[in-house]
C-alpha cells in the first residue's frame, strides 16, 4: 500500500481508505495529503459530503483503497473543503512521525480530537501529554460533556482525527455548557 498511497498523495484525488478488517463496507473518504514510511495523513469527507476534518492512520492497518467509483463521482459534485487553518505536513516525510505531529498540533491549539484504538474503541477529547508509550486524554462524551480521564498505549492507537463534524459538535456543547467561546 506504500506505493500506492505514495502515487495518491497531494493528487488531489478523492479516494475511498478501508482500514477496517473485520467490517469490508466501513471506510473512509478523503485526500491523502502527506505520508512516511508509515503512517498516512488524510483530509477527509463524511457520508453527507461534510467536511470532516483530518486524520492520521497507520499505513498498515489500509487493506484496500478504491479510486474513481460512482459514489465518489457522486460525492465531488457536491463537497467543498473547508480553508485551511492548519499548518500541517504536505507529501513524504521519510523521518516524521505524523501521529506525534498531529497529536502535538492537536495539544498545542487545545483541539478536541478523535482517538481510535484497534479499529474499534473510540474515544473524544483534548491531548493532555503522549509519549512513545501513553496518551493522556480528558474525554468528552456524546452530549459534550466531561467525561474523565483515559490512558491509552500509543501502540494500540489506530486513528487520530480532528476538525471534524463530532469533533467540532463535542466541542461546541462543551464551550456552551461551560460559556466558553
Amino acid at each position: 500500500m506504500n506505493e500506492i498511497i505514495k502515487q495518491l498523495c497531494n493528487t488531489n484525488e478523492l479516494v475511498e481508505i478501508y482500514t477496517n478488517p473485520t467490517d469490508s463496507d466501513k471506510y473512509g473518504v478523503g485526500y491523502i495529503i502527506a505520508y512516511s514510511d508509515n503512517e498516512f495523513l488524510a483530509h477527509s469527507f463524511d457520508e453527507k459530503d461534510l467536511d470532516d476534518g483530518y486524520y492520521v492512520a497507520r499505513i498498515d492497518y489500509v487493506n484496500r483503497i478504491q479510486r474513481n467509483t460512482i459514489y465518489l463521482n457522486n460525492m465531488l459534485q457536491f463537497i467543498k473543503p473547508k480553508a485551511e487553518k492548519y499548518e500541517l505536513p504536505k507529501g513524504y516525510w521519510p523521518d516524521l512521525d505524523l501521529y506525534s505531529a498531529v497529536l502535538n498540533l492537536c495539544k498545542e491549539e487545545h483541539l478536541v480530537s478523535q482517538v481510535g484504538v484497534n479499529n474499534d474503541y473510540v474515544r473524544f477529547g483534548w491531548v493532555k501529554s503522549f509519549n512513545d508509550d501513553v496518551l493522556e486524554m480528558e474525554c468528552l462524551d456524546c452530549d459534550g460533556m466531561f467525561d474523565g480521564t483515559t490512558y491509552l498505549r500509543m501502540e494500540d492507537v489506530s486513528y487520530v482525527g480532528f476538525g471534524g463534524v463530532n469533533e467540532e459538535r463535542r466541542a461546541k456543547l462543551f464551550r456552551k455548557r461551560t460559556h466558553q467561546k
